[in-house]
């Protein structure tokens, strides 16, 4: 496998310049958590409670930013990779927006696109409120801050699988009023070592966002059957940052999407039925530990773009209500009498 492999529960964390210690609940610590058991490994940053690694028996299934490069506080994690994205995910046109006629103004994040982006937890650290060999558990409290006049906790659960990871999100509305948010997720999926012209994507879609020059909404376009069509389109010379939604649902519920190798073999993200939309990019020079290269970030979210202004999936929760969702990533097997191999 190219690059570090995910540390193991007592050794040093390639990623970062602190070993993992014995940790209480409540204590705050820069430097990745390590997750080590049924052969799956994976690390955990507290800022931004994202996830930085995981691998199934060796196997990368996502991308993990190289040493050197570890979530900052105030700063985030390069590419904003796995990081957790809330109150809300994607962009607001110009940080503004109305609740119950009053005008709210976030701190614009992307000056170059004028936009309040990808929330306000995803750089900053969370509490760590348990941990064992196979998961952990991360908390944090939102609000007031300037343009978001609520308060929320919102509490991660990271388990690992046989075969992956899942991901659970509790959210509580601890103020007086309702509060609006949305929530969404930021991992790039990876292969084994295989490029991402190497791979193809499976999104059973049946529309796209039109996205204006910041990448806002204006309109929406069907997909399914076209050109665009994301259920097995090649990723070789693609480029996309692109929202879908209408999302076929899985026999079973929620939803499925995939990334696949040449020889079949993967990896499909799974999400429980909140997760209307998903969001893919492609960044042409994200840094792996072995060099820049090309990486495919999709990422589910219970709301659109700009979801803030447009009302489209935001929930509300009244005082002392409570929200649940989760996704999880696992691999896919080789196709059987298949002789390729991306691991």
């Amino acid at each position: 496998m190219g690059g570090a492999a995910c540390p193991r529960r007592g050794d040093p964390d390639p990623h970062d310049d602190l070993a993992p210690s014995a940790v209480s609940p409540g204590e705050r610590r820069l430097g990745a958590i390590p997750l080590d058991a049924h052969g799956v490994t994976a690390s955990i940053d507290p800022v931004g409670a994202g996830l930085r690694c995981l691998e199934v028996n060796g196997r990368a299934l996502i991308e993990s930013y190289g040493p050197g490069q570890a979530a900052r506080v105030g700063a985030g994690a390069p590419f904003v990779a796995g990081a957790t994205l809330f109150p809300w995910p994607n962009r607001v046109r110009d940080g503004r927006w109305s609740w119950a006629g009053v005008e709210q103004r976030l701190v614009i994040t992307e000056p170059e696109r004028a936009t309040a982006n990808h929330g306000l937890v995803r750089d900053r650290e969370f509490e760590l409120l348990s941990r064992a060999p196979g998961t952990v558990v991360l908390g944090i409290e939102v609000g007031p801050d300037p343009g978001f006049p609520f308060a929320l906790s919102l509490m991660v659960t990271y388990t690992l699988l046989p075969d992956g990871l899942r991901t659970e999100y509790a959210v509580d509305n601890l103020g007086s009023e309702p509060a609006p948010f949305a929530l969404g997720a930021h991992p790039y999926l990876r292969v084994g070592d295989a490029g991402a012209d190497d791979l193809v994507l499976h999104i059973d879609a049946g529309t796209a966002l039109d996205l204006d020059d910041r990448f806002l909404p204006v309109g929406r376009r069907p997909v399914r059957g076209t050109m665009e069509d994301p259920a097995g389109l090649a990723l070789a010379g693609v480029d996309l940052n692109h929202c879908y939604g209408d999302l076929a649902p899985a026999p079973d519920g929620g939803f499925r999407h995939r990334l696949l190798g040449r020889d079949g073999a993967g990896v499909e993200l799974r999400t429980d039925d909140r997760f209307g939309w998903v969001q893919v990019y492609t960044a042409d020079e994200f840094q792996r530990a072995g060099g820049a290269a090309r990486a495919v970030a999709i990422e589910p979210m219970t709301a659109p773009p700009d979801a803030l202004n447009s009302g489209d999936g935001l929930t509300t929760l009244q005082p002392g209500e409570s929200w649940r969702a989760a996704w999880s990533l696992h691999t896919v097997a080789a196709r059987a009498g298949s002789s390729m191999s991306t691991a």
